[in-house]
């Protein structure tokens, strides 16, 4: 059973699917060595919404983040939406403080994974 929820995404997306005051997200990567990555942001936009036939999301990162590297690398990323939990928004803090390297980062987390909705794609 999938923990995941369809959101309808419409023209009015910040009124029915916006968290407030500012959405911080988890986005998940794959890096080189087919392990994941998780890395904090709060700069994460709608781009296209209506009058297209694809969506798409508008990430504000350093190119040189891995992040970044591995979306360039990939072309993939999945967007991870919280619930107001505050022991998972420490953990989102953790996951996003500089220092740690990336394996370093996910050998500590309590976060479990599932397959995503694009598995296989």
């Amino acid at each position: 059973m999938s923990s995941f929820k369809d959101l309808r995404i419409v023209d009015n997306f910040y009124q029915t699917s916006a968290f407030f005051p500012m959405p911080t997200i988890l986005i998940s990567t794959l890096g080189e060595d087919g392990e994941t990555s998780l890395g904090a942001y709060s700069l994460c936009f709608p781009y296209y919404i209506a009058g297209k036939s694809y969506y798409a999301m508008l990430l504000e990162c350093r190119n040189s983040s891995n992040t970044a590297q591995n979306i360039l690398k990939t072309g993939k990323c999945a967007l991870n939406f919280l619930a107001d939990d505050k022991s998972l928004f420490v953990e989102t803090v953790r996951l996003g403080f500089p220092g740690e390297t990336s394996k370093e980062k996910m050998a500590n987390t309590f976060l479990e994974f599932e397959d995503g909705l694009a598995e296989g794609k």
